[in-house]
């Protein structure tokens, strides 16, 4: 009788060890779920979470602010969504918007893409479908195809970079500008191969390779052609253009080393041997030749630095000259 209440004893309590140990572990088990949701929701939460970084200089002062959503703050290089960001150059912020991009901690380098949109405070814009900013050399670029806005300036190129502040800016090739002129309704479009740089603080652009400018009065090529921008009054001030220049206008052809354009009044200032191909108009009298042989320029006096005619005038063949000159 002993012997039975001592075995019935030992197998209720090996059952009752078993249940505990059971439900030991159900609870282990149920943990270590809710432990993983958590870290499923915390993750989640990452990234529908706004991220946000400020980089200071030296000299504490701002060099980049940067914000976005759906970013994994907690990576070395964070991909972001609905980007905004602000580069520094002499505490003046050039504000940049973007679909999508990504931040390098490391290097600070900030690369956006779809629909990049940077704005100055003087209200230049470029526009591009991808941008890099460097900060702490205070400069843009981007290998794509850029257009940059300001005031009656459009311009477009491929490849680009400036400062911060798009003051200064240099386009790598198929450039184009067009610049609207309100007083003739008639544009000046200026196209090279490029490079063309760009310096709105000195109101100057330099066009290389196959340049041609065109506007209502006829055309200009060259190699190198400088042009002079009058800020206050929205016009072309002057261009000099040098290299293989040619002046197309009204069926009259004129080549030339080195040409001054002043767009104002449409005088054009001749420099090294000028040549000239002049195409009579109707009920005029001269030769058929469409040829005529070069102008001999005298040596520029101390008071004129130049030969000047204005490419509004007519052509006196018989005289073997050109109206304006002096």
């Amino acid at each position: 009788m002993l012997k039975r209440f001592v075995l019935i004893a030992t197998i209720l309590l090996v059952a009752y060890v078993l249940f505990l140990m059971g439900r030991l572990s159900f609870f282990e088990d149920a943990g270590q779920k809710k432990k993983n949701e958590t870290e499923i929701t915390e993750t989640d939460s990452n990234k529908v979470n706004s991220f946000q970084f400020v980089k200071y200089t030296k000299n504490g002062e701002k060099e980049i602010e940067i914000e976005g959503d759906s970013a994994d703050i907690f990576a070395q290089q964070v991909d972001l969504e609905n980007v905004i960001a602000k580069a520094y150059a002499d505490q003046a912020p050039v504000t940049l918007t973007a679909d999508k991009g990504t931040f390098d901690r490391s290097t600070s380098l900030v690369h956006l893409k779809d629909n990049v949109v940077a704005t100055s405070e003087d209200g230049s814009r470029l526009l591009s479908e991808s941008l890099d900013i460097h900060p702490s050399s205070k400069t843009v670029s981007t290998t794509e195809i850029a257009e940059l806005k300001k005031d009656n300036i459009q311009l477009q190129g491929k490849g680009a970079r400036g400062d911060s502040q798009l003051q200064t800016l240099e386009f790598d090739k198929q450039v184009r500008v067009e610049i609207q002129n309100e007083e003739t309704q008639v544009p000046t479009v200026i196209t090279c191969d490029g490079p063309l740089f760009l310096d709105y603080d000195r109101n100057f652009a330099k066009f290389q390779n196959n340049v041609v400018a065109t506007d209502a009065r006829g055309r200009l090529s060259s190699d190198v052609m400088d042009v002079y921008y009058d800020r206050s009054n929205r016009v072309i001030e002057k261009i000099i253009a040098s290299g293989n220049v040619v002046i197309e206008q009204n069926g009259n052809v004129t080549f030339s080393d080195i040409v001054t354009y002043l767009a104002k009044d449409g005088t054009i200032i001749l420099g090294g041997n000028p040549e000239a191909f002049y195409r009579p108009h109707k009920g005029e009298q001269g030769p058929d030749e469409a040829f005529y042989p070069s102008f001999n320029f005298r040596p520029a006096e101390p008071r004129v630095s130049q030969d000047k005619f204005d490419l509004e005038k007519d052509v006196a063949i018989n005289e073997r000259s050109v109206l304006g000159v002096r």
